[in-house]
């Protein structure tokens, strides 16, 4: 995660074409000094977690959106079918999908820079965001007589991907600029409630499945 002062660009004219972007991040190591120290400069958590409470300006300035399918995972309890004959048995359950950052914050729907991000989105996409979404598929199939079954789900995700651009009114670190790039977040996708997939699997049970789940 690059971040730098803006030390030698005016608060007149900010960047807002992608090749004036890109210009930025390209030459993010020349605008800091070359005389601070790691422990001269702030983390990115701490510049971010001062968005929106002490800075005078905090923009998230997105650069790309996209709807993805998440990784397949077991959804769910795994159900057994002990009996002699095919029984319909209910399989699934449900799941709290959150949103996840590339810097590793604890992510609130009441944080400075969490609010931020939203508004970045809604104004360059018209897209809304949810943080956290409870998730549940569950529907009743038969399975074969010594088979076990379970759902594989693959989550409907979106990602979106860009820049925050912070000004204090007084220097924080030595500078009145700051800037946090290449910042990635991802969580539900709202567009899409009924996307990814949710596939039945079964398979016949092993001998050690029998003896944990049907010798009882």
């Amino acid at each position: 995660m690059a971040f730098t002062p803006r030390a030698l660009v005016s608060r007149k004219g900010l960047p807002r074409t992608a090749g004036a972007v890109a210009a930025l991040a390209v030459g993010a190591t020349l605008l800091a000094s070359p005389a601070a120290s790691a422990a001269d400069n702030p983390t990115t958590k701490e510049l971010l977690n001062t968005c929106g409470v002490s800075t005078s300006l905090c923009v998230f300035h997105p650069q790309s959106f996209q709807e993805y399918t998440g990784p397949s995972h077991h959804l769910g309890p795994t159900v057994y079918n002990c009996a002699t004959n095919a029984n319909t048995l209910t399989v699934g359950g449900e799941e709290t999908v959150g949103s996840s950052d590339s810097v590793g914050l604890t992510i609130t729907a009441s944080a400075g820079f969490a609010k931020v991000f939203e508004v970045g989105l809604s104004t360059s996409y018209n897209r809304t965001w949810e943080r956290s979404h409870m998730d549940k598929v569950e529907f009743g199939t038969s399975v074969p007589a010594g088979y076990k079954g379970w759902v594989e789900r693959g989550t409907p995700k979106r990602k979106a991907t860009g820049w925050y651009e912070i000004q204090y009114k007084n220097r924080h670190w030595g500078h009145f600029d700051w800037y946090v790039y290449n910042y990635t977040e991802s969580g539900w996708d709202v567009g899409k409630s009924n996307g990814g997939y949710a596939n039945f699997k079964d398979a016949p049970m092993t001998q050690q499945e029998r003896n944990e789940h049907c010798h009882r």
